[in-house]
């Protein structure tokens, strides 16, 4: 009987350099690059070096936004209006579970659009797979993100992401086609109007509600069994236990149908957001790429050198 080979390889052994050294270094190496790297405060299953990692995430990002656009980020939409539309079969008690899923739907929005404002931002610093896909919904995350946003007009968003603004686009009117020039435009006030929505509900009850879906096991319907707790009939609570704290915590929300339809509005401008954000940053970097080619490969003066700054380059 022959024995199974692994099916994973394994890093080489730590490199012991002295057997009284408490320090030994875990050495691997790179199946892309050759390369030797440390194993620190890595997977010992690790089979790639940071730079390597880090170009495969590059390699990957237009295949992967371009299918969170069109299914990752409308998926929000679309499982919200299911629900929505379901309510009307639903009995009283179903109706706020809906509602509160409903809620949940418009947190996974407003965090993945602000997830995608802050990756972009930060996409000349590390890969923009590894700032959305690490971002979470927290104090910090939604503090910071309302300090680069908040009192920005549209045109500033913009430029602070380095994408055209609604002065850009008008500037460049007689210079594409019309058709073009209008999802311009078009897309450019949508990311205004999503994160506008977002920065619209109040970040202590974002935060509230973020919390309050994270850490509850438990949804009720009535809050006469605790002392000193009433809660509206058409609201629902979600039930939070702090064992270090001994403190039973509540979290209502309102889930009647005119305030869902708020929620379901929310959710339709916020992920047309993600993804007009998402076809801006994939227009301008594919277009800067190609005049970038063309000026290098043409003789003489270069071809419209405003055109860079024209389309949020740096």
């Amino acid at each position: 009987m022959t024995s199974r080979q692994p099916s994973e390889p394994h890093p080489r052994q730590p490199y012991q350099a002295d057997a009284d050294d408490r320090h030994d270094v875990a050495i691997a190496t790179c199946e892309d690059c050759g390369d030797n790297f440390d194993l620190a405060n890595s997977d010992p299953r690790t089979r790639v070096c940071a730079p390597c990692w880090d170009r495969s995430l590059e390699a990957v990002e237009t295949a992967f936004l371009d299918n969170y656009a069109k299914f990752g980020a409308k998926a929000h939409r679309t499982v919200a209006e299911a629900l929505f539309r379901s309510q009307a079969l639903a009995d009283p008690d179903d109706r706020k579970v809906i509602g509160m899923r409903i809620v949940e739907e418009y947190l996974n929005a407003a965090q993945e659009l602000m997830a995608l404002y802050v990756a972009l931002r930060r996409r000349h610093e590390q890969p923009l797979l590894t700032t959305f896909t690490n971002f979470e919904l927290n104090a910090p995350s939604v503090a910071a993100f309302r300090i680069l946003t908040t009192g920005r007009t549209s045109d500033e968003l913009m430029r602070d992401l380095q994408l055209p603004t609604l002065a850009d686009v008008e500037a460049a009117r007689g210079e594409i086609p019309r058709k073009d020039w209008r999802q311009f435009a078009g897309a450019v006030t949508a990311v205004a109007d999503g994160i506008g929505r977002v920065q619209k509900v109040d970040q202590g009850v974002l935060l509230e509600l973020a919390d309050g879906l994270r850490q509850s096991s438990a949804l009720t319907h009535k809050l006469e069994w605790l002392p000193d707790r009433v809660m509206n009939p058409d609201q629902v609570a979600l039930v939070v236990l702090n064992q270090r704290r001994r403190v039973l915590m509540t979290h209502a929300l309102a889930i009647h149908e005119p305030q869902l339809e708020v929620f379901i509005d929310a959710i339709d401008k916020i992920t047309a957001a993600s993804r007009d954000l998402i076809w801006l940053y994939l227009h301008v970097r594919d277009t800067l790429a190609l005049e970038e080619q063309q000026t290098d490969t043409a003789s003489g003066p270069q071809r419209g050198p405003q055109q860079g700054q024209k389309w949020g380059r740096a």
